[in-house]
């Protein structure tokens, strides 16, 4: 399931990158906690691997271009809220 991430730095400038964020596991849940633990994030590039420490990070955003997500099993990760919709102001 391909999608979009959008890395945002502490320092405010952003980039982007498609990414499979499931791979082929359908164990999203289990794929997001994993993801949460780890102190950097990580991407094979074609000619390159580029690792961002997580202190760099300020947010991650990833896009998946469908499939509904399982929201029984992400609601048991700490820290996940479901139902969150973004509001301006």
């Amino acid at each position: 399931m391909r999608g979009a991430l959008k890395v945002t730095y502490v320092d405010g400038s952003d980039e982007f990158y498609e990414v499979d964020p499931v791979g082929d596991a359908p164990d999203l849940a289990r794929n997001l906690r994993e993801f949460l633990a780890q102190p950097s994030l990580t991407l094979v590039l074609p000619n390159e691997i580029l690792v961002i420490p997580s202190s760099s990070i300020r947010h991650i955003s990833v896009t998946r271009s469908s499939a509904t997500l399982p929201e029984e099993e992400l609601d048991t990760i700490p820290g996940v809220f479901l139902g969150a919709k973004r509001i301006v102001g």
